[in-house]
């Protein structure tokens, strides 16, 4: 199987304000989510995949969590009214989006145990083996 690649972070949040940071932070992230599947014999291409979007929000969402809790979900307009701040908004709905992703990726305590894959063994026989082999 060929090496499964570290996307380039440091490309991806170039454009950011506070893209070098982000992109050190998420190559972090990267190697200890990683490591973790590969440990658990987890690691596979489309794993790699969904690590790459759990790791893009992780790292704007670490970014973005402390200005929305300093400013709090509600804004004051110039002419005294309130608002719903946006970026309050958009960070819940990152936190939600990291929590499935979490889950689907088998990294948090109760999917771990419920969807570990066990480690395929070649040979062996099956009580299905005698209706499934050639005639």
């Amino acid at each position: 199987m060929t090496r499964i690649q570290r996307p380039r972070y440091g490309d991806i949040f170039a454009g950011h304000d506070d893209g070098g940071a982000m992109a050190e932070q998420a190559k972090v992230l990267w190697e200890e989510y990683k490591a973790d599947l590969e440990e658990r014999g987890l690691w596979n291409r489309a794993r790699a995949r969904t690590l790459d979007r759990l790791v893009r929000h992780t790292a704007e969402y670490l970014h973005y969590h402390p200005i929305a809790v300093a400013q709090g979900p509600v804004r004051e307009s110039d002419d005294g009214g309130q608002y719903v701040n946006m970026l309050w908004s958009q960070v819940k709905n990152m936190a939600e989006q990291i929590a499935k992703l979490e889950k689907a990726l088998t990294l948090t305590p109760e999917s771990v145990g419920a969807k570990a894959e066990a480690p395929r063994q070649p040979g062996g026989t099956t009580a299905a083996d005698e209706f499934l082999g050639a005639h």
